[in-house]
């Protein structure tokens, strides 16, 4: 499958703590914190507000937005 660049740019940007939501076709499918990715940041795991712990992979053809990210301690 093919993978625009634009794509694999943001998706290589997301750190653990950010706050995505996953789409298709502008359908939201899933939300939650970045929990961990690949160095290549192709794969990433993404834990919801109920803990279910999801993987993603830059090639399932989902949209990813970045909300925000963990508000720091302190």
């Amino acid at each position: 499958m093919y993978v625009s660049r634009h794509r694999a740019l943001l998706w290589a940007s997301l750190q653990s703590g950010h706050f995505v939501a996953f789409s298709r076709q502008g359908l939201n499918c899933h939300q939650g914190y970045v929990d961990d990715r690949t160095d290549d940041g192709l794969i990433v795991w993404v834990t919801d507000e109920t803990g279910h712990r999801r993987l993603f992979h830059v090639e399932d053809d989902y949209d990813v937005a970045v909300w925000g990210a963990v508000p720091a301690a302190g």
